[in-house]
Parts: C-alpha cells; structure tokens; sequence
C-alpha cells in the first residue's frame, strides 16, 4: 500500500508542475496591486526535493525491557526526501497570507545502543506531511516568508541484539507541531522556485511493543525532524505581469518545438538503502536470534547514454526516454546473527548496471523543458553472504525489475543540442532470490532496495530543424536570453572531477578512566574520485545562492588498528582499503558586501553535509601482539567505518576579475557547530556490530578556483579545496557498561578538481563587455594601481601540518607524528611602497587558530606491554613578521613574503593507561615563514587576498615525566613544528590607492 502511496503521490506531484492552461488561456484576476510587486494570489501546487534529518530520544523504558538500565540513548537519522505541496494565497500590498499542506516520501534511518547498550534501537521515518499557514513579505519577484501549523510523519522502530534473542518492532503514526522559513522566487505569472527549512517537534510518546516471544514492553521517546527543501510550484489562474520586470515570457511559446529523435550521454550518483528481510534453510537456521534481517546505506557512480523521441503539441511535451548506464553501487548490512556463537553474517550487494523505460511528460517555456517522468526501472546485481568463522559463503546473481518516478530540467543550447539535470526515485521492491554456497547450501533471501539518483547529461537531436522558433531565423529567442530587468538573474552551472586524498581517524578513551587511551583506529591515504556538479545564482539585488554535490569512490589506503594493549602487548594491526564512498553537499545563500566592476565580496550562511565510508580487508599484525597471528589475507570485510557530518557554515566568498577572461573565486568557510553520526561495523564480533559513534564538533572548508572564459557564456577552471572536521564530544556505548565511553574523531580531505561551467541568464558579463569594448576601441591594458600606501585587515582560513617526536627507542612501525588540521582567523597591519610594476612592503600579522591533531608515539618502547604513547598538539595562536616583494597589473598584485613568525602550543603525552597522568606543557616556539599570494583591489580603499604562508617553528619547548623509569629525563616534546596556511584577506587602505 505504501509503495502504491508513494508511486501514484509522486507522479501526481512531479507531472503537476506540468498543467495544461497555458497562461494566454487563463482568466484574467480583476485585482492587481503595487505593479513593481509580484501577485501572489491564487491556488498553487507542486513538487519538492530536499534532506531530512531527525532526532530521537529513547528516554526510559518499562516491562521486559526495564532490568536493562540505564536505557536511555538518542540517536541521529537522514535521507533524502521528495514530495508534493499544494497551497492558497491571499495578498495586500506587499504581504502575503496563505495556507498550505505538503507531503514528502523517503526513509531516513538511525540507531542508538540503549538498554544498557545490549539492543540496537533503530528508527526509520517514512511519509512526513505538514499543514501550515504562511505569511510573507513580498519584494520583486521574491516571497520571504514564514510558516507554522501541524506536523506528522510514519514511523518505524525496531529493537535487536546480538546477544540477546527477543526482537521488538513496532510502527507508529505521530502529530506535532512544525515552524519553518523560506524564500520563494517568480519566475512567471505561472511557474516559481522556493527554498525552505522547517524545524517540526513531534513530542514525546510512550508505546508498546511485543517481542516473537510474546515478551512485552513499554519505552519512552521523543522526535524531532529537520527539513531543507528544493520546490517548484505552479500557479493557477495567474495574470500577465509585465510591468513587473519578469526576466522569463509568461507561459510555453507554443512555436518551439521539441518534437524528434535524441541521443545522449549521462553521468551521476545514486545513493539508497538494502535491507535484507528474510532468509530459509542454512542462512535461517544460522540465525538464533529470531530473524534474519539488517539493512545497510548503498552508494556508487554510474554513466551510460540514452535514446529517446519526443512529440510536442502546443506547450506540452510527451515523450519515451530509454537509458542504461554502467555503475558500480554497492553496500554492506548485518545480517544472520547468532546471538549465541556472537557471530554475523556481512550481507553485500553490488549493482554493475541500471536501466529506466519511462515516458516523460512536461510543459516547455521556450527552448527550457519541464518535465516528469515514471515508468519501469531494472538493475543487473550480484550479492555475497559469508562471515569470518564460516567455511562457505553464499552468493546469487541476478536482474531485478521496479519503478521509477522522477523529475528534471532540460535546456536547449541550439536546434540540436541540449542538456539535462535530473532527480529520480527508483523502488525495486522486495525480491526473493537463490542464494547457493560452495559446498552445496541453499538459501532463498529477501532483499528490498530502494535507490536515488542525481545525473546530469547532454542530448543531440537527429536533424537539423528541431527544436527551433523559426528554421528561418538566424537567431531564434530562447528562454533564458530575454532582455534584461531589474528581476534579472545570472546562472551558472557546471560539472567537477574531484581527486583528493585524506584520513579519517578514531581515538577511543575508556568509560571510567576518560584519559585513558584504549584504542585507535586511523584510515590514512584515502585517495578519492568524485564527480560533482555545482550552481551559483547571482541577482541583481546582489544576493547569491550556491552550492554543489558530489559523489565518488574512496580507492585505497590502509588501515592501522591500535590497542593500548592488545590482548597482550601493544597491537598494531594493517589492513588493506576497499570499496569505500564519498557523498558530499552543500548550500549557501549570501550577499554581496562590496560590488566592483569586475569583482564582488559577499558573506554568505550556509549548510554542509560530508559523508564517507571506509572498508578494509585481510589483516597483518605489524607490533608485538597476537590478534593477527596468524595473518588474515582473506578478502573477507573486517571493519567499516561510516561517517556523516552536517552542520552550519559562516564565511566569505570573493571573486575576482584578473584579466578579461581569467577569473579567481575563493571561498572560505568556518562551520561553528556540527553534528557527526557514526556507524563503526566490527564484522568479526557481533556483539559490538553495529556501535554508535554520535557527537558534536566544528570545522573548516577553504575553496579557490581559477577559470577561462572560453566565450561569453562557457568557462573551464581548476581548483583546489581543504576541508577539516573534528568532534568536541564524540562517544560510543558498549554492553554492559554503564557509562558511555569518550571518543576523537576527525576527517581531513584534500585535493584538486578540473570543472567545466555555462552560464544562463539574461545579467551582461561586465567582464566580456570590458573585453569587447577594448577590442573595438584598441585601449591599450590598463596601467597597474598604485599600492603604496598603510593598510589594515582581517584574514580566514584554514590550516595544516604535523608535529614529529624524536625517538629514542627503536623504530616504531607506526607513529612518532601526529598530524595536525584546523582553522585560523585574525587581522594583519601592513605598508607598501610601489616604483613602476613593482611592490615592496612590510606586515605584521596575528591570527587566533585551533589546528590540533594526535597519533602514537614511543610504539617501540621496550615494555610492548606498556608500549604505546597517545601524543598530539594543538596550536592556539600565530605571528609572523614578514616582508612583502611582488608585481602589480592591473587591479591585481601577485607576491612573495617571507620573514620571522612564532606561534602558541599546547603539547600532550598521555601515560594515564600506565599510570600517570597527562602531561600538558605550553610554550612559544619561534621560527620562520615562507609563502606568496594574490591581492586584487575592489575599491580606492578595500581590497582582497588568497594568501598561502608555509611555518617552520622549530622544536617545542621541552617537559619530562617520571611516569616510568625508561621515560626518565626523555624530552617529550616534538623536536619539530611544520604548518601550512590558506587564508581570504580583506585589507583597508588609510588613504585610497590611485584608481584605474
């Protein structure tokens, strides 16, 4: 019922954006308001997509549940989500008053341990809907508004254990309330855009729930959801507004056509989950805990192409899209445990293609298409079953078949070609399928998959006539080419490839003794492959929406696995990285502070969501412990560490103009609070699989990219990006123990990208008018600005390095530096003096930071029962004293510095695990800088500029502890102090500098 629901709901919504009134049929209102303001009254309805995130606490719990205490956890879920809204506004002057209801599909899924960490307690939330009323302000062609009213959503929970046999599930439907905010925009009379964000509390409950035993509890919970939605809505009975300055004709031009034959090519991500819900034979009866099931994310990449033929009737579109595309999207669930062996199965599924039949159906608004679509969906996948202590494993491959429901945007360059980005639903359903084993077991297994996918692709139509307004004119009118208005907006989009390197790393503190030391797990040298697509929308008014996503591979790396000690001695365990996922997003709003000719500097707020998962394979012992020995050299999965982050970003963004066609966007982002929610699968011990690993913490991302205008509207750049992330109050709950136990965790990335954009919209490029008119005229360049001259300034960014130790025992295998990430923020005073092209000048800089990091040192300490040492650093602040030589063109001054710096440290060495304390010693180390960069002037007085500086301090100041007898008189410190800096400055000039 609820897949029948969500098909028939889905269609509805995505095909009602496509209505058959076209505007020039329309009746026309007898009201109409301030001309300069858009009318908002009437009837609309449409469709959405968007994230959702969602709280629960699970407070307390009664019955058969009540001996595991304390229960209480709370755990953190997400997904993607899509849906429909359908609503009514009432107008006067500039204010809006409305109501409106909506309703969004997809399922998020999370878990927490509770009941003295002895059951996983997972929620899963389905349908959310809201009924609300609106009140807005209206501004141009924008709505700013707010909402408020009731909110509801169906919810799944479930309780199991791997060591304990009862299972309790049980489904709810739960009210609330619900606030929100959002802007909207007009493109029409008929067709708008809308982002939002709603906060929706739907309170606490108590419910009851029966195990397969009979067994009966009652548990207490809380919920709370947070949605960002994408929407666009169309409007019924809407009048022609043409003195509001609509950059887009109102209604379909009829005269267009899309009508022929295509082919193409497409590219993109899917991200989705598998649940494996039933087993028979061998795989049932290896499960003693009352059931077979477990469920699992599933990610990927896939490309491929597409034909298809569409007819065109007035300003309707209906049409046959047929696509198939390689891909590679898999994913690991817990499946099959004994709670009496502790043992679990790994259940893994991979997709190696995918394919849609669907017909399409939409309005077109000139040489833009519209358009929805459903129809059948098939996937080629294999599966594999096995666990560690099992002699056989089980494996099925096979074709499954289910539906797909989708929507999407597709924008004609010329008669022939075109290009497309688009959102699907594809929901294979439950089927059951034949699993064998190779010494002859069978089992039949039920597996429901339901997927998402982003692409993005071109098409070429057959022929040399459609679509066009006239074969005759030489330059037909198209959509996003009107004449100018106050309403106007630029539009750029484009695609990424994103090849980076990073770490993901888990420090784990024991329950009672918080100090403590008791494991690491470090996942280095992840080199990444990402595709990604991004947008930027810049109006007039100088607000800005911005944003991307990408998805891609994280391809091999190592894992070190440390316990301080083992089951003997220090354990220090290697293991090789395989099938690991890379999910990224974000979405910005801002505005501009300073507009140049030919350059701007905004502010923004934002969203920031970071996914990974890490997989490793076989396993070597490289210390003095035995947990490997003898060495593990299966394929078979032994840990997966998933992570995501998500949280709110403050920053800067400049762009600049350093010749006629060649641009520098730098971006630099400070996220004050996140949240992490993590999966740690230990697929070796059942009982500790899965552990939850939720906390919060801060960050940093710093962004720069330089492009060419290859014409007026299409540019290809490279770039470099910098993302930092860390936990202030990371915790895990193990059974049994009461208390929970204090986890580190951070997630470095690092690396490059190759983009190619196009730009829509009917704003002029000040640059490429620059460019024309000096052509026309032969104006020689410019002669460079004078920089001469006292300024002062601020400066964000990030930060990274490492901090080594010099050892005196023998080798280690690992450790002895710890690497350190994080961001900085401060001011600078500085002068210039500048003869002809050249700059010369002096800075003093200081910067507030919080670029920390740690790893092991002293792993080769004779004890290797006490070997071992959890060591770091955590630089506080920094100075530099420096002078500056460069050469200016232009409006741009390029440079190089280099003089004095020193910085502020906290150095730690951890002996808590062998009886002491830590040991925490603060001191100013002195050394030098190196570095260059870029300052772009946007004013007589303001400027801006990407700096990069490179820190060498030197050794630390040096601490002791008498902890053991062999660490006596043994300098602590690190002997050596290396960072790097990528920083956005902004700088005052006490007088203007002289002026193109």
């Amino acid at each position: 019922m609820r897949i029948a629901s969500t098909l028939v709901a889905s269609v509805s919504g995505l095909l009602g954006l496509c209505v058959s009134v076209q505007a020039k049929d329309l009746v026309q209102p007898p009201w109409r308001t301030d001309p300069a303001v858009f009318d908002w009254r009437g009837l609309y309805f449409g469709s959405h997509i968007g994230v959702g995130s969602s709280r629960t606490d699970w407070e307390r719990a009664t019955g058969a549940l009540a001996a595991y205490s304390p229960f209480g956890a709370e755990n953190v879920s997400g997904g993607a989500r899509y849906g429909v809204q359908i609503g009514y506004n009432f107008q006067s002057g500039p204010v809006v008053i409305g109501a409106e209801a909506d309703l969004s599909f997809g399922h998020s899924s999370g878990f927490a341990r509770c009941a003295l960490a002895m059951y996983v307690c997972t929620t899963g939330i389905n349908e959310v809907g809201t009924v609300t009323a609106r009140l807005g302000y209206a501004t141009g062609n924008f709505l700013w508004y707010g909402k408020g009213g009731g909110a509801w959503a169906q919810i799944d929970r479930n309780l199991t254990s791997s060591v304990i046999t009862p299972v309790y599930s049980v489904s709810e439907t739960r009210a609330g309330w619900t606030v929100g905010a959002g802007a909207e925009y007009a493109f029409n009379s008929a067709l708008s855009a809308k982002i939002e964000y709603d906060y929706a509390d739907l309170g606490r409950r108590s419910l009851t729930v029966a195990s397969q035993f009979g067994q009966v509890a009652d548990f207490t919970t809380s919920q709370n959801l947070h949605l960002v939605k994408l929407g666009l809505n169309y409007h019924l009975g809407a009048a022609p507004t043409p003195a509001s300055g609509l950059s887009i004709p109102a209604g379909a031009l009829p005269q267009w056509s899309w009508t022929g034959i295509y082919l193409g090519v497409h590219a993109g991500g899917a991200f989705g989950r598998n649940e494996f819900v039933s087993a028979t034979a061998a795989l049932l009866a290896s499960s003693s805990s009352g059931g077979f099931p477990g469920g699992g994310n599933t990610e990927g990449l896939l490309a491929g192409g597409q034909i298809g033929a569409n007819y065109q009737t007035g300003g309707w579109v209906v049409g046959l899209d047929v696509a198939a595309a390689a891909s590679a999207i898999d994913g690991y669930a817990k499946c099959a445990q004994n709670v009496f062996g502790l043992i679990n199965n790994a259940c893994h599924n991979r997709i190696t293609s995918l394919g849609t039949i669907a017909g399409r159906l939409g309005p077109t608004f000139g040489n833009l298409l519209i358009y929805g679509k459903a129809g059948a969906a098939w996937g080629a996948e294999t599966s594999e079953i096995s666990n560690f202590y099992a002699p056989d494993s089980y494996t099925e491959s096979g074709t499954r078949w289910g539906w797909i429901a989708g929507s999407g945007l597709e924008y004609a360059f010329s008669r022939n070609l075109s290009a497309f980005v688009e959102y699907d639903h594809i929901d294979f359903g439950t089927r059951n399928a034949s699993f064998a084993s190779q010494l002859g077991n069978t089992s039949v297994v039920g597996l429901n998959q339901r997927i998402d996918l982003v692409k993005t692709g071109l098409n070429y139509r057959l022929g040399g006539g459609p679509p066009t307004l006239d074969a005759n004119a030489a330059d037909p009118k198209l959509f996003l080419k009107a004449a100018q208005s106050p309403a106007g907006w630029t539009i750029e989009v484009g695609a990424r490839y994103y090849g980076s390197n990073g770490r993901m790393q888990k420090d784990l503190y024991h329950p009672f003794t918080p100090a403590r030391l008791n494991s690491r797990l470090t996942y280095a040298d992840q080199a990444g492959h990402a595709g990604e697509t991004f947008f930027r929308f810049d109006h007039d008014s100088g607000i800005f929406v911005k944003g991307n996503f990408g998805l891609g591979h994280l391809v091999g790396g190592n894992l070190n696995d440390e316990d301080f000690p083992g089951a003997v001695d220090y354990s220090n365990t290697l293991s090789k990285m395989k099938d690991g996922r890379l999910m990224y997003g974000s979405a910005d709003i801002g505005t501009n502070i300073i507009t140049a000719r030919d350059a701007k500097l905004g502010g923004f707020v934002g969203y920031r969501s970071f996914y990974e998962r890490s997989n490793d394979s076989g396993c070597l012992q490289i210390a003095t412990d035995t947990l490997c020995v003898p060495t593990d050299q299966t394929s078979f999965v032994g840990l997966s560490e998933t992570a995501s982050w998500r949280g709110v970003a403050l920053g800067l963004n400049a762009r600049m103009g350093l010749t006629d066609r060649l641009k520098l966007e730098v971006d630099a982002a400070y996220l004050p609070f996140v949240n992490r929610e993590g999966i740690d699968n230990h697929w070796y011990r059942s009982n500790i699989n899965p552990q939850d690993e939720p906390g919060h913490g801060w960050g940093t991302q710093f962004e720069a990219i330089l492009s060419y205008a290859v014409s007026e509207r299409l540019s290809v750049g490279i770039g470099g990006r910098y993302q930092f992330l860390t936990t202030t109050d990371g915790s895990t709950h193990f059974p049994t123990i009461a208390d929970n136990s204090p986890q580190k965790q951070y997630s470095e990335r690092y690396g490059g990208f190759l983009q190619t954009s196009y730009k829509f919209g009917d704003v002029p490029d000040r640059l490429d008018q620059a460019t024309n008119a000096q052509a026309a005229d032969k104006v020689p360049p410019p002669a460079p600005v004078n920089w001469s001259g006292i300024y002062i300034g601020g400066t964000i960014g990030a930060g990274l390095g490492r901090s080594r130790y010099a050892d005196p025992f023998p080798a280690p295998v690992w450790g002895d530096d710890a690497d350190l990430g994080g961001a900085t923020a401060g001011g600078q005073f500085g002068a210039n003096y500048q003869a002809g092209s050249v700059v010369v000048g002096g800075e003093i800089a200081a910067s507030w930071a919080d670029i920390q990091g740690s790893n092991t040192c002293f792993a080769g300490f004779p004890n290797a029962s006490l070997a071992g040492f959890n060591c770091g650093s955590r630089i506080g602040a920094i100075g530099a004293f420096t002078a500056r030589i460069g050469y200016a063109w232009a409006r741009a001054l390029v440079y190089a510095r280099g003089g004095l710096a020193l910085d502020h440290q906290r150095d730690e060495f951890n002996t808590t695990g062998v009886g002491g304390t830590i040991q925490d010693h603060s001191s100013t180390n002195w050394g030098w800088i190196a570095g260059g960069g870029l300052e772009y002037a946007l004013t007589p007085r303001w400027s801006v500029a990407l700096d990069y500086k490179y820190y060498d301090f030197g050794k630390s100041g040096a601490f002791t502890t008498t902890a053991l007898p062999e660490l006596t008189n043994i300098n602590l410190a690190p002997a050596s102090n290396r960072i790097q800096t990528f920083t956005m400055g902004v700088n005052y000039r006490f007088a203007p500098i002289e002026w193109l």
